[in-house]
């Protein structure tokens, strides 16, 4: 090959020693001892294809959980490669792991292999099996986001078959979760997918004719919208409420608006009109700053008596084009409107010369105060010569207006000629948005191939579902169902084996910023009935650029229900089996008042670490107890009752008196823990190599610890 290849290179001319000096590829460190990698937090390994950073669809790459289940003595952990395939691995402690190669993944007439469940088919009811071992059983959703499909084991996971009648199940959307509900001896299928109900949802944006962002914010009907539409040269539009903001990107080469003509209240071909009030229009050649933004919304809101503000800001002037005030429009005897005049001082006076199109001033009694507003109502629009010059390509619309009702598009004020071209449009335009509500739909099986739906919707729901019971401590015979998301928030209810009845309103599983696509271990033995959940600890651009891997697992955490004084809450607290890795001769400090020059830990070294404390909150005088790690932040304020960690906050009372924290340290993150588990807060964290190792500091005053103690963890990579 290197012989053709000069042989190549000496026809074209070139000669050898013309090219540059061919660069060496750095060393490869040993693999799951990588610099940065984690070492007790699960990691995807390269095989083959060794790159940094790998995206996802890449080797080193993982992200959702998917179909974990024990079995015959393993624990089984699958995760996706972006629907290219389901990584695998085992354990037989749920600590170490070995990570086999991809179970399955895309290919044949169903694309690729998104996320679902496992299960143990121990009884062989899909009659798969073939008699020497129980069938393992992935569930999975094609790529087309409607065949709902099947792969399937018989030698404990070490090689799979794509089940040939797939698919099992024909039903929108993905991620289906199976389960044993023993009590009626069936499976049941949890699937996130679309509600029958069809809603519409009012919005608005910026249309630029084939070139837009229609639906960047909701509105409500009948209540008064102060919006700022912001075009930027390089495509970037963001449009600025009173409740927040919202970005999107348009075509910037497409973009070259028309000189022809600027109106209010329709569109200039008259094809869609405005049925509503305008109280006020600002137009700028050029996009406002987020400062002047925030203040020509807040001047406008407070003038027009929507918000408070004292003193009200000032409208930004510079590069003001138009300005159209409905308090100096002047009516005819009939209230109606032939001119509205320009007050920017560039004379852009709007009219309209025909009557029955002329709008109406109107005192608008949904404002604080009576105000006179313009008011549409169909057909009716004002026209002026274009405010913006032709081939603009950054500019600002504001506007206070409001719409009788979410039927419809209507425009608020446009820029544009007769003719519809793309990119020569630009107009505040508001849009009613269809939409399907997705929930989880349930649907009942006896032998995991063929599926009845169930007449219920679990509502609010969103991707990865998960659904099991727990028994609530210290409650015999009173056990719940908890159905989680993929954000990782859950609410707890009953469930008869046909419908969910939710019984609390949903809640954070975790409070940090890497929480996402859950799962607990189905088919645990009857010797160790615990609810163990991981999760994908996502971070799109938070991992090491310079390391063959990307994303992790979180520890694995054991879930339990406790009642608390505000109700029965779901806790997350890392298993037992973290006293494993620990190495001997741990710092202990018993019952001690910390003062606030010491720092209890300032000889412990290390990178990894499992952290206890216990904080005697009613016998300390400091204001907040703050741990360093590596240049990373815990904290807990004993006045505001907060716990916050790496960024992330959460309220935390106290129990008895006192507050327990509990923090996993890895190279990647930092996982917090308070009161055993009733909060969490999982981050992405990186170790700051040139800070001291651990800082202990009472602020304000001695902390009285009851218990502090800190254990150094040892690699789970062999």
């Amino acid at each position: 090959m290197t012989k053709v290849f000069f042989a190549l290179l000496a026809l074209a001319g070139i000669a050898s020693a013309d090219l540059p000096p061919a660069q060496p590829s750095p060393p490869r460190q040993k693999l799951y001892h990588e610099t940065l990698r984690p070492q007790f937090h699960f990691t995807a390994r390269y095989w083959d294809d060794y790159r940094l950073n790998p995206p996802n669809h890449y080797q080193g790459w993982l992200n959702d959980l998917n179909g974990l289940v024990y079995n015959d003595g393993e624990y089984h952990l699958f995760a996706q490669r972006w629907w290219s395939a389901w990584l695998h691995a085992i354990s037989t402690d749920l600590i170490h792991w070995k990570e086999l190669p991809p179970a399955f993944g895309k290919g044949g007439k169903f694309g690729g292999t998104q996320s679902g469940g496992g299960v143990v088919d121990r009884n062989n009811c899909s009659g798969l099996g073939d008699g020497t071992q129980p069938p393992m059983i992935a569930f999975w959703s094609s790529t087309d986001n409607l065949s709902q499909c099947i792969s399937y084991s018989l030698d404990k996971g070490r090689t799979w078959t794509k089940y040939e009648k797939n698919p099992v199940l024909v039903h929108q959307f993905r991620d289906p979760k199976v389960f044993w509900y023993a009590p009626h001896k069936k499976w049941i299928m949890i699937l996130y997918g679309p509600s029958g109900q069809i809603t519409s949802l009012p919005m608005y944006g910026f249309n630029g004719e084939n070139n837009d962002a229609h639906d960047l914010r909701s509105f409500t009907p009948q209540e008064w919208t102060c919006s700022a539409i912001r075009i930027f040269s390089d495509g970037k539009v963001i449009a600025t409420d009173q409740n927040g903001s919202a970005t999107a990107q348009i075509d910037p080469r497409k973009q070259n608006i028309s000189d022809e003509k600027f109106r209010i209240g329709a569109k200039t071909d008259d094809s869609e009109f405005l049925r509503g009030d305008i109280a006020e229009i600002l137009v700028y050649d050029r996009p406002l700053s987020d400062e002047e933004t925030k203040n020509a919304v807040e001047a406008l809101r407070a003038k027009w008596g929507l918000a408070e503000s004292n003193p009200a800001p000032q409208i930004p002037t510079r590069g003001l084009v138009l300005r159209l005030d409905a308090a100096q429009a002047a009516p005819d005897d009939r209230n109606a409107v032939s001119s509205w005049k320009d007050l920017s001082g560039r004379a852009n006076n709007l009219t309209q010369t025909e009557t029955d199109k002329m709008p109406k001033l109107a005192i608008d009694k949904n404002l604080p105060f009576p105000h006179r507003v313009l008011r549409f109502d169909g057909a009716q629009f004002l026209q002026g010569p274009p405010v913006l010059a032709e081939a603009d390509d950054d500019f600002t619309f504001v506007a206070l207006w409001r719409r009788d009702n979410a039927d419809g598009s209507q425009v608020i004020c446009e820029q544009n000629a007769a003719a519809r071209l793309t990119g020569r449009r630009a107009c505040l335009l508001s849009v009613p948005r269809k939409e399907t509500e997705n929930v989880y739909l349930l649907f009942t099986s006896k032998n995991l191939l063929e599926w009845k739906k169930l007449d219920t919707e679990i509502r609010d729901s969103f991707e990865c579902p998960d659904m099991f019971q727990l028994p609530v401590q210290g409650r015999k015979n009173t056990p719940k169902w908890i159905v989680i998301d993929g954000a990782g928030q859950y609410v707890i209810g009953d469930f008869d084996g046909n419908r969910f009845t939710p019984e609390t309103e949903k809640r954070k599983g975790d409070h940090g910023r890497n929480f996402y696509a859950t799962m607990t271990f189905e088919n645990m033995p009857d010797t160790d009935p615990r609810r163990i959940q991981l999760a994908w600890m996502r971070g799109w651009d938070d991992y090491p650029k310079n390391m063959p891997f990307n994303q992790q697992v979180t520890f694995p955490c054991r879930l339990t229900l406790r009642t608390l004084p505000h109700g029965i809450v779901m806790c997350r607290y890392p298993i037992r089996e973290i006293e494993t890795i620990r190495t001997a001769g741990a710092f202990g400090l018993e019952d001690t008042a910390v003062e606030p020059s010491r720092n209890p830990l300032a000889a412990i070294r290390g990178e990894l670490f499992d952290i206890e404390m216990e904080i005697d909150v009613a016998r300390s005088r400091c204001s907040q107890i703050l741990l360093e790690l590596r240049g990373n932040t815990v904290a807990y304020d004993l006045n505001r009752k907060i716990l916050s960690s790496v960024g992330s906050e959460v309220p935390l009372e106290p129990r008895r008196g006192r507050v327990q924290l509990r923090i996993l340290m890895d190279r990647l993150s930092i996982e917090t823990f308070g009161n055993r588990g009733e909060v969490a807060i999982t981050n992405i964290a990186y170790q700051n190599q040139d800070t001291p190792h651990l800082k202990f500091s009472a602020v304000g005053g001695n902390a009285r610890i009851l218990s502090l103690t800190v254990h150094n963890l040892t690699s789970i990579w062999k």
